[in-house]
């Protein structure tokens, strides 16, 4: 794909799309996607965040950040019995990790080549910096929490 702006802005918006598309999929709850919102040097996160790397169209990271329990709401929900301890972060890492296989397979069938990273899973407070720009999207699942979305572009 030759990479003008206008394509990178195809590309980011059918990324956008795709990962909703693919939350709505995997996630058997109820979604309220929020408007999203240009992020541009760092971001705090406070909890739970999935980090999962994107290779190929459009380098970057999908970011998936939310308090333990909301993460642990979300399981439990999910799998019908609760997800406590350590079990949530490996809940939270494996549900994100299901979420970007999801988008890979729907942007393939739209003629974009993404390969993900493993999951990677930071717990506490941090910053996050390191790219130049990033789209952030607030999503609450019904009786879970609210989480956000971040597409970091590199």
């Amino acid at each position: 794909m030759e990479n003008t702006q206008q394509d990178k802005n195809t590309v980011i918006k059918e990324i956008l799309n795709c990962t909703i598309e693919s939350i709505r999929t995997v996630i058997p709850v109820e979604a309220q996607v929020g408007r999203p919102s240009l992020l541009t040097g760092s971001f705090h996160h406070h909890a739970i965040g999935v980090f999962i790397g994107i290779t190929g169209d459009l380098p970057g990271r999908v970011i998936l950040d939310g308090p333990a329990d909301a993460f642990s709401n979300l399981g439990t929900k999910m799998f019908g019995m609760p997800i406590e301890g350590e079990m949530v972060e490996s809940f939270a890492g494996e549900v994100v990790n299901m979420i970007a296989g999801n988008m890979g397979s729907n942007l393939f069938a739209k003629g974009i080549t993404i390969d993900i990273t493993p999951p990677t899973i930071i717990v506490g407070d941090s910053k996050i910096s390191g790219f130049k720009e990033a789209i952030e999207m607030p999503i609450i699942f019904q009786d879970t929490g609210e989480f956000r979305l971040v597409l970091n572009i590199e």
